[in-house]
């Protein structure tokens, strides 16, 4: 009998665990790679567009999306290694996101499911330019805002084959994508219902890079405004610069005494060439021969 009661206490515990573990709402994916990782190239995406999910019940199943436009290229870690990503000809600057999941939020196989980024990029010389990167989506991930961060958003990350683009080669087979909505998200870990977010930060990187030792933070919203405005400040300054100069310049010009531009001969009012005066011409060789003779 004690030993049945023995059995019967060490077996309790582990149970009970597992009823616990079946009835709490775990979180339906966790992130691909929660601590990130450097790789280039990597392109970031502005703190515009919107990112939705809708859910169906009928067919338990919803469709996430992400609309979002691409900003800067990074080929290298350096800074003279920095593209800005413009429209195209036809003034397109995008990158879309559109991908089925189930009420566990995995990827379901449709053939709705993909990537594309749109715009235009000039590197080294060299104009790319319409549709830049094309990928399907093989694996997603996410992590709900904690209850204690209450003003944290949901993260989201996926695996992208690539398929296509003007940039497919320097990126290579595989692509990561990371989606940070940076305000009014609506994700609690429940891909049973809909959530949506605005203003997603994004991040899509070559995915051959290896894993850091240290987790790597993600571009958060200061230091995305910080790089964009000390960009625009390096811009401005520098025409402000070249406007200087250029004034310095038209003044010492203008100023007396300085440096006469090139005129042959005295100019009149009309833009002609002034008469010679009487004066001058008792002055010359000539007429002074003439005048003694």
């Amino acid at each position: 009998m004690q030993r049945m009661r023995t059995d019967t206490r060490r077996w309790a515990f582990p149970a009970f665990l597992l009823a616990l573990s079946g009835l709490a709402p775990a979180l339906r994916a966790d992130l691909i790679r929660p601590h990130g990782f450097r790789a280039y190239p990597s392109i970031a995406g502005d703190m515009i567009g919107e990112q939705t999910y809708s859910y169906d019940p009928r067919s338990r199943t919803g469709v996430f999306r992400v609309t979002n436009a691409p900003h800067v290229i990074a080929l290298g870690p350096g800074g003279g290694r920095m593209f800005d990503v413009m429209p195209d000809v036809e003034g397109t600057l995008k990158e879309t996101l559109e991908l089925t999941l189930d009420r566990d939020g995995r990827l379901v196989d449709q053939a709705d499911n993909a990537f594309e980024l749109r715009g235009s990029v000039t590197i080294d010389g060299k104009v790319y330019e319409g549709v830049l990167l094309t990928g399907r989506p093989t694996a997603f991930g996410a992590q709900a805002k904690a209850p204690e961060s209450r003003g944290r958003a949901g993260v989201f990350d996926l695996s992208l084959k690539v398929t296509g683009g003007k940039l497919a080669r320097a990126f290579g087979s595989e692509a990561y994508f990371r989606i940070t909505p940076q305000g009014g998200s609506t994700f609690q870990g429940d891909f049973g219902a809909d959530f949506s977010g605005g203003r997603p930060l994004t991040s899509l990187r070559a995915a051959r890079g290896e894993a850091a030792p240290v987790p790597v933070p993600e571009p958060s919203l200061i230091l995305f405004v910080a790089a964009c405005g000390g960009g625009c400040l390096a811009t401005r300054a520098l025409r402000r610069r070249k406007a200087r100069r250029r004034q310095a310049f038209a003044a010492s010009v203008s100023r007396p005494g300085a440096t006469q531009t090139v005129s042959r001969a005295p100019r009149s009012r009309s833009a002609g060439p002034a008469p010679s005066s009487a004066r001058a011409t008792r002055r010359s060789p000539s007429g002074s021969s003439a005048g003694r003779r």
